[in-house]
């Protein structure tokens, strides 16, 4: 077995990022993020430096001291992670705010102000560093992981943190099939769990029959696959350790005991799920726990009291006291307020608005940064391959059709209307830092050439318009499209509007409408939409660990190719066939997920994989790699500077590489 930071890419990851250094220079003043080192230890060999006492929040101090909370002693691990801050120590006190548009979900400012993995992404981007883990082991056939926990970790209620919360989740949640009716994501292989032994209270060990290589990636991503649950918390609402279950649920407006287990289990899922909770001092290891939610739809949070972080000079994280989710009712809103000063950070503006940030930057008392959205595309647009709609189902597979809506695009006239020109007119395309990225792919069909769309559209039988000079479909039918979306940012929706305009100049009857994010989601999910769109987060570390949902069926936006997803997932038993080269390109999916990293046969699947993917145009992209503004109150520091070389995508889950628990309010500012 072998201790270590995983290295996703081995051999080759030298040429991963483009504008921001691999490794950080060390050197005070010179830090890109803030680092964490996996505990006393580690902080001592690499600084020579040690921690013999604890701080803490006076607030805290203060139930201590009326003997409402333990001593910071017994509420500390035994080892915890040390923080070298961004700039310097910071001082404790202030409340963050940042808005959301959805009472359930999204609020990246809020949400990732207190995301805790248990790996997490260490700052060269690339490498998987223990975080709520101590360490992690992997044998060198990559079947076995074993995970130690702090000792003395406890969750922010002051329960006990131990294997028991992983035994729970393997045996009574992922093992139970009236909660979960198929094994899926990265701890179930081929519809089964591994063998699942718990050495003590700190340490459990995962066996699998294959290797399995992408399990430590999609560990260190994402915060829904941590491996555990609070079990003392959610073993009340489980029938096999409360009898009397049902009858709590139909107490609490449940139909049985499943749905409200699914319901209290939502907030602890994946990261757009956490801001779904609805139980106050529900218990977590993140950074902040939930206290309540206002009249208005805002959401309150306390700093965790038993947080695992400190800094290294030994005073408990977060600085700050407080976070506050402000809940506004719609994009226009959620700008204005930020313009106003009113959110501690921001960065869900949109670069349309950039003037304007800086106009008010005094008297809104903040100041805005720029950073490189980095992803494979701003918006992305899939057509539904598999929709109700029979007669497009027809013509959306036409690869002409793809060809011809993306070359009617006009994306340089997008780029200086939405973007002044400072982004990318490109196609949806690996960012040119991937180490599967070629000259081709970001100009395949992109160029503005409605001329060859209309050439196009006739040579696929398009050529008959209706009274209005709209094409026709082949049963006669006004060629119509739905373009019925929901969208978080303001540019989006300025995007969506242009492109209707470009299809319906060549003929292409097309309708733009927003609704509502859990209206979308529900046609999305049912297939019963006839196109999405949405933005494409094509990362090489992404794709690893999300399993290639942006290359392959069904496209990231979860709208195409629905119900051949299903087909594919299920070995034929659910959904519908797929045509032979979406079969080839999932079966191009599971070689590379299934090869070892850095190896030479890793880098030539991903090359056809990308190929394949990026070739089949099953997607269509505008713009990428705008400039991202990102809005901090004048006093609050640690934060990102100005010029900052950060990278900033949901890949990395956009502030959470920034460590908002780093961030202090200046006094006296």
């Amino acid at each position: 077995m072998k201790r270590f930071t995983f290295s996703l890419f081995l051999i080759i990851s030298l040429v991963l990022l483009s504008g921001a250094a691999l490794s950080q220079d060390m050197s005070e003043g010179d830090l890109v993020y803030p680092f964490q080192y996996s505990g006393l230890d580690a902080y001592a060999a690499a600084s020579g430096n040690t921690i013999s006492s604890w701080g803490e929040a006076p607030m805290l101090a203060e139930l201590v001291a009326a003997g409402e909370l333990p001593p910071i002693e017994e509420r500390l691990p035994a080892n915890p992670v040390v923080v070298q801050p961004l700039e310097q120590v910071g001082v404790y006190g202030g409340e963050l705010a940042g808005p959301t548009t959805n009472p359930t979900c999204c609020g990246w400012d809020v949400l990732e102000m207190r995301l805790q993995k248990l790996l997490t992404i260490d700052t060269d981007l690339t490498s998987i560093i223990p975080n709520i883990a101590e360490s992690y082991e992997v044998s060198d056939d990559q079947t076995t992981f074993t995970f130690t926990i702090r000792e003395g970790h406890k969750w922010s209620d002051g329960h006990p943190f131990t294997t028991e919360d992983f035994r729970f989740y393997f045996e009574d949640v992922l093992g139970n099939s009236d909660i979960t009716a198929n094994i899926g994501g990265p701890w179930g292989f081929e519809g089964a769990l591994p063998q699942v032994e718990i050495m003590d209270e700190t340490t459990i060990r995962l066996t699998y029959p294959e290797a399995r290589p992408t399990l430590i990636i999609a560990v260190g991503s994402e915060v829904g696959n941590r491996g555990f649950r609070p079990a003392h918390y959610f073993q009340q609402y489980h029938i096999d350790y409360n009898e009397d279950a049902d009858a709590l649920a139909d107490e609490l407006g449940f139909d049985g005991w499943v749905q409200m287990f699914n319901a209290k289990m939502t907030p602890y899922n994946f990261t757009w799920n956490l801001g779904a909770e609805t139980d106050a001092y529900a218990p977590t290891l993140n950074t902040f726990v939930f206290t309540g939610e206002d009249t208005f739809g805002n959401k309150h949070y306390e700093r965790n009291p038993y947080f695992f972080k400190v800094d290294i000079e030994g005073n408990q994280l977060p600085y700050t006291d407080s976070l506050r989710r402000i809940l506004v009712e719609d994009l226009q809103v959620q700008d204005l307020k930020g313009i106003a000063g009113e959110y501690s950070h921001y960065g869900w503006g949109t670069l349309l608005s950039y003037p304007t940030y800086r106009e008010n930057e005094e008297a809104g008392g903040y100041r805005t940064a720029l950073a490189e959205y980095s992803r494979g595309n701003e918006y992305s647009i899939m057509f539904n391959f598999t929709t109700e709609n029979l007669p497009l189902r027809e013509i959306f597979w036409d690869k002409r059709f793809r060809q011809a809506m993306s070359v009617a695009i006009n994306r340089d006239e997008i780029n200086e209307l939405v973007y002044f020109g400072l982004a990318n007119a490109q196609q949806t395309a690996p960012v040119p830092s991937s180490l599967f990225f070629e000259d081709w792919m970001p100009t395949y069909y992109a160029q503005y050439d409605p001329d060859l769309a209309n050439e196009l559209l006739d040579e696929m039988g398009l050529d008959q318009r209706d009274s209005d000079g709209f094409r026709l479909r082949p049963d006669g039918e006004t060629l119509f499209i739905n373009f019925q979306v929901s969208v978080p940012e303001d540019s989006w929706r300025q995007i969506g509007e242009l492109i209707t305009s470009y299809w319906n100049d060549v003929g292409v009857k097309t309708s733009y409408k927003l609704i509502e994010i859990g209206l979308y989601r529900e046609l999305r999910d049912g297939n019963a939409v006839d196109m999405a769109a949405w933005g494409a987060d094509i990362l090489d570390i992404g794709e690893v660990s999300n399993g290639l949902a942006n290359l392959r069926p069904h496209w990231g936006a979860r709208a195409s190719g629905h119900l051949w997803r299903q087909w594919l997932q299920s070995d034929g038993e659910d959904g519908e066939e797929p045509p032979q080269e979406i079969k080839d390109l999932w079966a191009a999916g599971e070689a590379f997920l299934e090869s070892a990293y850095g190896s030479d046969e890793w880098v030539e699947l991903g090359k056809e994989l990308y190929n394949l993917s990026f070739g089949g145009l099953y997607q269509i992209g505008t713009i990428q790699r705008p400039p991202q503004p990102l809005l901090f109150k004048t006093n609050l520091k640690n934060t990102p500077p100005n010029d900052t070389t950060g990278q900033w995508s949901w890949s990395y889950r956009q502030w959470v590489m920034f460590m908002p628990e780093q961030w202090y309010f200046e006094a006296g500012m």
